[in-house]
């Protein structure tokens, strides 16, 4: 058997991310950013892959092996399951993503030249197909989501959309082609937002630790077996990625949970400060100290910055001009707001990575059923 290549990558602490600008996806199960294409590995996908398929490996060929997984039939069962549900909402996610930059935004661009304009025609006819695939690839993942049919009933507005385009293309009519923008605008209006919600609820409850305390067990009862040491070290190095994935997750849901909160109190004080700043004086004293267990600890740039941003606003309070109060504090707010965003994609880029690892899972599961 030919030895696998080992993955590049650069190990990181994840307590100490440093910030980076510009976006990052998802190649080889390893995260990358885009304009560096620096590699930068929050726990390894692939090394907790190559993993599990090492083990599945081992019990085809040894019946004490497949014995002593069976004993943790439950625990990877329950993995399996919640790693999968966290794949078909991050899927949901990028559909979403989809459906409005290379869908909605260009039918409402187009709907501008409809329909004098011929060349619109063909472009809305392109578009249409593009709606076609994103509904089929969305009444996928619904069919596989175990949720009540009431959450997915926004799916419906897809579908009653590419009825509306279709009937805009074919007679030529202006109002059928504003319907269309106008339900896919209210769509994206809400249920990004209440996927993302979703996905990071589901991040919450996807720890791993039954799953690795599972796992350890088999990886030092292996150890006892006269067994091929490639497989069975590339097993242990799979347990080991499984656990720095599980650290990275359980520290960026703590994470994002701190700026999600202080994210909504900022929001509070925002929505009356136009009016008086009764509600950010009252509240600074006790919400200041709660933002600073957010970025205190570190010292990267957009840490240095928020705190630059609290000082100012401390300043700001002790004057007496609102005009520079609320220009500090709306300053403060982008920054922590940025941030929160951050996070944000570092989550979703790591449970990203995750569903990889419910293939050999399931995979596992099937040999010992």
């Amino acid at each position: 058997m030919p030895k696998r290549k080992k993955e590049q990558q650069t190990h990181i602490d994840v307590k100490n991310l440093r910030e980076v600008s510009g976006e990052v996806n998802i190649a080889g199960g390893n995260i990358v950013h885009v304009e560096t294409g620096a590699t930068i590995v929050i726990g390894a996908p692939g090394e907790a892959v190559a993993g599990l398929l090492a083990l599945g490996e081992l019990m085809r060929h040894s019946p004490n092996v497949r014995s002593a997984v069976f004993a943790f039939q439950i625990d990877m069962k329950l993995a399996y399951e919640h790693v999968d549900r966290l794949g078909d909402y991050k899927d949901l996610h990028a559909l979403l993503h989809r459906l409005q930059f290379h869908c909605y935004n260009g039918i409402a661009q187009t709907a501008l030249r409809f329909p004098g304009d011929m060349l619109a025609l063909d472009a809305l006819t392109d578009y249409a197909l593009t709606l076609e695939s994103i509904g089929d690839e969305l009444e996928q993942v619904a069919a596989r989501l175990s949720v009540p049919k009431q959450e997915l009933a926004w799916m419906d507005d897809v579908n009653l959309a590419k009825a509306d385009l279709n009937s805009a293309i074919h007679v030529l009519d202006e109002k059928s082609l504003k319907k269309v923008v106008w339900r896919l605008n209210r769509l994206l209006a809400i249920q990004p937002a209440r996927i993302n919600t979703l996905l990071n609820q589901a991040a919450h409850t996807l720890r791993l630790p039954a799953l690795l305390q599972a796992l350890a067990r088999v990886r030092d009862y292996l150890a006892s077996l006269d067994l091929d040491t490639a497989r069975v070290d590339e097993f242990r190095r799979g347990v080991e990625a499984l656990g720095e994935m599980d650290q990275a997750l359980s520290d960026l849901v703590d994470s994002h949970d701190g700026w999600q909160a202080l994210d909504i109190e900022l929001r509070r004080i925002e929505a009356s400060i136009e009016r008086d700043l009764l509600e950010l004086q009252m509240s600074w004293a006790d919400l200041k100290p709660k933002a600073e267990l957010l970025y205190i600890p570190y010292s990267d740039e957009w840490a240095r910055a928020l705190k630059k941003e609290s000082d100012a606003l401390d300043e700001a309070l002790d004057s007496d001009n609102p005009a520079r109060v609320r220009r500090c504090f709306h300053s403060y707010r982008r920054r922590a707001a940025e941030r929160f965003y951050r996070v944000d994609v570092e989550l979703k880029t790591l449970c990203g990575g995750l569903p990889r690892v419910a293939a050999p899972l399931a995979s596992i599961l099937r040999i010992i059923e």
